[in-house]
């Protein structure tokens, strides 16, 4: 039998923090450890996803690993998926569907490695395999305090930093290039470890540092195996950067015990040019900093030319050097267990996203159910929405961006708020006419990485952009976030995930910090109070460098600094994954610069950044670049500088070039496909991640799912804010507010000018010409007024009179009425009529339309139509109600509106003119809603206003043809005239109209009391007639608005 290591009685534990044994922790006792389903095998896990013997972890010469024991079997370490691979402390392995533990190793044994500098590697002694020992029943395992976020700058002890003079010189050792080599069993190839990628596992050794910048493809890789390393561009430094970015002495890193720490600034010197940037966070030049090295760490020395020098921190273990996110078991067994962002919750989730109380578990017979405390961003089990749910063990509960897997027993949290990693799988999207737009295209993006998405104009970067993000998903393929099919789990990823398009996502006419403000109100939890927003505006003002222009319009900021505000706007609420489109376009090389080195501080600060651009001078900054040719066809992925190497150029520009193709060789796009696809680029890049993370069991083919828009807020709030929002914006916008408010005013005071003292005086509006003797036929007139006909008629002489002429007293009292009667009140009606119309379309024909990115942004968010329409209707009906008031008083100042039929003359009149102007309104928003930009907005307003006057029954009779009748009823115009000729007692067939329009109470009766119910009926059905047109329009402008959310 061979010999192996010979442990102590205890190797290690297996701690399981998700599947059947979640909260079971297991010491190890032997050195073959079998898992499976079968209880023949060491730890039985009774799940379906796990095969009967499904792995096996070994130990061997002072080393751990684990094999995939079948082909089929899912195994995952740190979320890579493995054939057979050394394990390390803290390890975490997944087995099948949901089985997780953590791999922790006896403090015990000396790992075999490099000695530390002035020591001896201590010698291994070898023993015999040891009986085989069964496992002991679980055992608690005291969990370690988190560790805390960004370190704060303290001082180094003097012993360990201060090393002036600096050292003579000293020449570098020479680079360190791990290689590894692994086989797969299944397909017998060998695979290379990378130099210097911090991704990837590799053979264990020293700790490193690689060194590489963004303006070569040259990395080298150091050992940190002495007590002091210095770094800088002096040659006297242990790690030589020869780059003007870098100071003489620029940084250490010493050795304290068994950590260790970076010091900046080298203390020889007290301060450097450049400073350094780590997480995102600038250290300045002076500014003392000292950080405990740990896997992973990357620190950048960058200039204000965009050169940027990156150090990152090897540990020398051999396992991933990629941050996975933190898992925290919490135990259950209270009766009820709270969860939120404030701390005094037993499950505390500290995010923007989270709301202070955002649900409770309570303990029922069967277990736990979940409870939404009515928060604002819901809880999400199994990717549905719930607002309460019985917990089964393997549930999976999403708030925020933490994931809690219920065990049963216990809550395993996965905090995802600092690293979405992206796959997306053979994606393919195909537009009008079956033009193809996206051809197959697989990538993987870990997470805090930046990557640029370039190539020529119709290349399908945009297309891509947004089948990544979901706005418009690819027809075929699947895109992963964390291994998580995004577009079945939209709704519960829709408030972690930022996006910036083309256009700004911000309104010109608020502040800075107003803007931000109003956006943070609809964001974030309702719980969160004036003090939290206005210190997280600060926050990210700062992150955009934007603090001290807060205060400005945001139509005074440039183009570059409008940019950065868009992007604090979507920081708000702390998004882990960032989208652009075409950030820099339209800016100077200088802020296309400045805006790159912003978004690669972002991405260091946690954030996976994915942006399109057709600017290639500061491309070196991303991390990964994609090159899209004609078709969406994918031509190249991977890092920048060895994108020129793969194409043989020295420029991004040439790229360009060689990608279109030309009328000799029409096929350059799918060359370069293919060519992209049988090279090493592509297998390092594209399939090796993609078969080690989890996308590696997943199949990408077939039709993509359904997309299921997110839950949206509390309408009522956001009615609220969204309404002072906008009585703000149109405060702030004097020009438009002095046009909008002038508009009556001027219209009235010019019907003022027209109109006569008495033009809707009961004898101007019927006039009966009348001689001294009522019925003579000839001699000079002597009365106008129709009441002297009704006397006369209502007399014995007035029968005698009616008998003579063979006609009804009524037909006697209308023909007494002349032709021609009212028709100055009529045409003063009219117009009014007609300005009402147009007060409202104007109002609102482009207030939809001009801010349409910004309501896409926010609808793709937790905006709903409803609240976002009234705040429209709300804010510009009371306008519309100003305009019609100060245009009905003005006329009635001069021309006092003398009769009416329910109401006071001027209310009568007043109400009509009022559902006219909505009713104008809406027709403004429905247009607004239906145009895709102002202009054309603008241009229909004539035709919307146009058969106003057609159909008001005015100008033209609408008695012949009849069907005029039928189309004059879809115009708000035409009820006006009837409501308001109807109030002041036109008569129809002395004003040239039809016979509908007009049933007043003036004169069309001999006794008053006889007109009053048809003429009440008729004016309370234009009425009715107006706001049911209203309400119909309103369906219309939120059916309008409901397309908008179509993802094509």
């Amino acid at each position: 039998m061979d010999e192996v290591m010979g442990p102590p009685s205890t190797l290690g534990s297996l701690k399981f923090l998700a599947g059947p044994l979640a909260g079971n922790t297991y010491p190890i006792t032997k050195p073959i450890v079998t898992i499976g389903r079968e209880p023949g095998n060491d730890i039985p896990i009774t799940d379906p996803s796990i095969s009967r013997h499904h792995a096996q972890l070994t130990f061997n010469q002072g080393v751990w690993s684990i094999t995939k024991l079948a082909q089929q079997n899912t195994v995952l370490v740190n979320q890579r998926n493995i054939q057979q691979t050394a394990l390390n402390d803290r390890d975490t392995i997944t087995l099948g569907a949901g089985v997780t533990f953590m791999f922790q190793m006896s403090q015990a044994p000396q790992q075999q490695g490099f000695p530390a500098p002035g020591g001896q590697a201590p010698q291994a002694s070898r023993a015999p395999l040891p009986p085989q020992m069964g496992f002991s029943q679980p055992s608690p395992v005291p969990q370690q305090p988190p560790q805390l976020g960004f370190p704060q700058p303290s001082p180094a002890p003097q012993q360990n930093m201060m090393a002036a003079p600096p050292p003579a010189f000293v020449a570098p050792p020479p680079p360190y290039v791990p290689t590894v080599a692994s086989s797969d069993s299944e397909g017998g190839t060998m695979r290379a470890g990378l130099m210097g990628s911090t991704d990837g596992a590799g053979s264990a050794g020293p700790p490193m540092l690689e060194v590489s910048t963004n303006t070569d493809r040259e990395k080298q890789s150091y050992p940190l195996t002495k007590q002091v390393i210095n770094i800088g561009r002096d040659p006297a430094n242990d790690i030589v950067i020869n780059r003007p970015t870098v100071s003489g002495y620029h940084a250490q890193i010493v050795r304290e015990g068994n950590q260790l720490v970076f010091v900046h600034p080298h203390p020889a010197r007290g301060r450097t040019l450049n400073g350094i940037t780590y997480q995102g966070h600038v250290i300045r030049g002076d500014e003392p900093f000292r950080k405990v090295l740990s896997r992973g760490d990357v620190f950048r020395i960058s200039d204000e030319h965009g050169t940027l020098v990156t150090l990152t921190y090897n540990d020398g273990s051999g396992a991933s050097q990629e941050l996975l996110p933190e898992i925290r078991p919490y135990p259950l067994g209270a009766p009820v267990i709270t969860i939120g962002r404030l701390p005094d919750n037993n499950v505390v989730l500290n995010h923007p996203q989270v709301s202070g109380y955002h649900a409770q578990l309570e303990r029922v017979q069967d277990g736990y159910r979940i409870l939404d405390k009515k928060s604002t961003n819901h809880v999400f089990v199994n990717a549905q929405r719930v607002t309460h749910q019985l917990l089964k063990p393997g549930d999976e509960i999403r708030i925020g961006p933490f994931k809690l897997t219920y065990t049963g027993t216990q809550l395993t949290q996965h905090d995802e708020s600092n690293g979405v990693r992206i796959d997306a799988l053979h994606l393919k999207k195909v537009g009008n006419k079956q033009v193809v737009l996206i051809n197959d295209v697989s990538i993987t993006i870990p997470p805090r990485k930046f990557v640029a998405l370039v190539g020529g104009s119709g290349a399908g970067k945009s297309t891509l952009l947004d089948a990544l993000n979901g706005l418009r998903p690819a027809n075929q393929g699947l895109v992963l976030y964390n291994g998580q099919d995004y577009y079945r789990h939209l709704a519960s990823f829709s408030t972690q995930l930022g996006y910036v398009p083309q256009d700004d996502i911000i309104h010109r006419d608020l502040t800075v910090e107003h803007a931000l403000y109003y956006a943070a109100k609809l964001r974030l939890p309702d719980d969160f109070t004036e003090a939290q927003i206005k210190q997280r505006i600060n926050e990210v003002l700062d992150d955009v460098d934007m603090t001290r222009r807060r205060d400005l319009l945001v139509s005074k900021l440039s183009g570059g600094q409008r940019k950065r505000v868009s992007i604090a706007l979507e920081l708000l609420a702390n998004p882990n994954v960032f989208f652009l489109d075409e950030p820099t376009s339209g800016l100077d090389p200088g802020l296309d610069r400045k805006m790159m080195l912003l978004l690669r501080r972002l991405a260091d600060r946690g954030r996976t950044i994915v942006l399109v651009t057709h600017a290639t001078n500061n491309i070196n900054s991303c991390d990964y670049v994609c090159f899209l040719c004609q078709g969406g066809r994918l031509a190249y992925f991977g890092p920048p500088e060895e994108a020129k190497a793969y194409f043989g150029k020295t420029d991004f520009a040439e790229i360009y070039s060689a990608l279109e193709p030309t009328d000799e060789n029409p096929n350059i796009p799918a060359e370069a496909e293919a060519k992209f696809q049988q090279s090493a680029d592509y297998q390092r890049y594209v399939v090796e991640p993609i078969s080690q993370g989890p996308a590696g069991n997943a199949s990408g083919m077939g039709q993509t799912a359904t997309i299921k828009p997110p839950k949206r807020g509390n309408p009522w709030k956001q009615f609220v804010i969204l309404s002072l929002r906008y009585m703000e914006l149109l405060r702030n916008d004097t020009g438009n507010l002095l046009i909008l408010l002038l508009q009556a005013p001027i219209i009235a005071v010019v019907l003022f000018l027209l109109s006569g003292s008495g033009t809707f005086d009961a004898t101007s509006i019927a006039t009966c010409p009348l001689r001294a003797n009522p019925l003579d036929t000839s001699g000079p007139i002597t009365s106008l007024d129709c009441r002297r006909v009704v006397d006369l008629l209502n007399s014995p002489q007035g029968d005698q009179f009616a008998a003579q002429q063979g006609k009804s007293k009524e037909q006697l009292l209308q023909d007494a009425i002349a032709p021609g009667s009212g028709g100055d009140a009529q045409k003063i009606l009219f117009i009014m009529a007609f300005a009402a119309v147009m007060f409202g379309c104007i109002n609102g024909v482009r207030e939809i339309v001009k801010e349409a990115p910004i309501f896409h942004r926010e609808r793709n968010v937790n905006l709903g139509i409803v609240p976002y329409m009234f705040s429209k209707i709300v804010v510009l009906g009371l306008l519309c109600l100003v305009q019609s008031f100060v245009l009905v008083f003005l006329v009635n100042l001069k021309a006092h509106f003398q009769t009416s039929i329910l109401l006071p003359p001027f209310i009568e009149i007043y109400i009509t003119m009022a559902l006219t102007s909505v009713a104008g309104l809406m027709t403004g928003l429905v247009i607004s809603a239906l145009v895709p930009n102002s202009d054309r907005a603008m241009s229909m307003v004539p035709l919307a206003l146009l058969p106003q006057v057609i159909f008001a029954g005015v100008v033209f009779s609408l008695d012949s043809p009849p069907a005029l009748q039928i189309l004059g009823a879809f115009f708000p115009a035409r009820w006006a005239m009837a409501g308001m000729g109807s109030t002041v007692g036109l008569h129809g067939d002395k004003v040239g109209e039809d016979a509908f329009s007009f049933k007043g109470t003036l004169f069309t009766s001999l006794h008053k009391a006889d007109a009053v119910p048809g003429a009440v009926f008729h004016l309370l059905l234009v009425w009715a007639i107006l706001l049911l047109m209203i309400v119909l329009l309103g369906v219309a402008i939120a059916w309008f608005l409901k397309q908008k959310d179509a993802r094509t």
